[in-house]
């Protein structure tokens, strides 16, 4: 008899550790997920202008205008037919505000080139970012 009594009372209370960890994990989860959607509308809002782009084996410049109030916190640059990866710039450029950013690209790959795909990203949380796919730059690289 006591056997079941304690058998039953420690089903119980696996039951509602399951349970309060679910809740919190699915509340937790809705969270990220708003934030997440939240972001994704920001994003088109976004709206960049190339004041200059320029490069110089294996390495560019590009200044970049936000046209929008709107705090963008990392940039992909992406040298159109280059065949290493995208070079990644983490680098707050506030709203409203100009600043310049170097990146690389694989000058064998690459050749001389011609064009950068710029794609902003806001940021979600510490680390984690959302991609502004639809609001891509593409500047054509002088100098």
């Amino acid at each position: 008899m006591v056997a079941t009594v304690l058998l039953i009372g420690f089903v119980i209370a696996i039951i509602l550790l399951v349970f309060l960890w679910g809740k919190n994990y699915i509340e937790e989860l809705a969270e990220k997920r708003g934030l997440l959607a939240e972001k994704q509308q920001l994003c088109t809002r976004v709206s960049l202008g190339v004041v200059k782009a320029c490069w110089s084996g294996g390495s560019g410049e590009i200044v970049i205008k936000n046209q929008a109030d709107i705090p963008i916190h990392k940039f992909v640059f992406s040298v159109v037919g280059a065949a290493g990866e995208p070079s990644e710039v983490t680098s707050k450029l506030g709203g409203l505000e100009t600043k310049s950013y170097a990146f690389t690209y694989d000058e064998a790959s690459v050749g001389v080139p011609n064009n950068v795909d710029i794609i902003p990203h806001l940021r979600v949380a510490i680390g984690h970012y959302v991609p502004c796919s639809k609001q891509k730059v593409t500047a054509r690289l002088s100098c």
